[in-house]
């Protein structure tokens, strides 16, 4: 396996599987979210009438 991981020929996809098959502990990044699951966490983050929670309930009618 670390051979495989030393080849400069290798896609993105099969680097990102490689690194989390080798690294288990690594956690999950933004880049493997959804849009959609990001807005919602970032829900928990502001109070229910507050100007971000408007532009965040706006982007996620947008978005769904």
């Amino acid at each position: 396996m670390h051979e495989l991981r030393k080849k400069s020929n290798q896609s993105e996809t099969v680097t990102r599987a490689l690194r989390k098959y080798l690294e288990p502990d690594d956690s999950e990044g933004l880049g493997d979210a959804s849009i959609r699951t990001i807005l919602f966490e970032l829900r928990l983050r502001f109070e229910p009438m507050s100007a971000e929670m408007e532009l965040l309930k706006t982007l996620i009618a947008l978005t769904s």
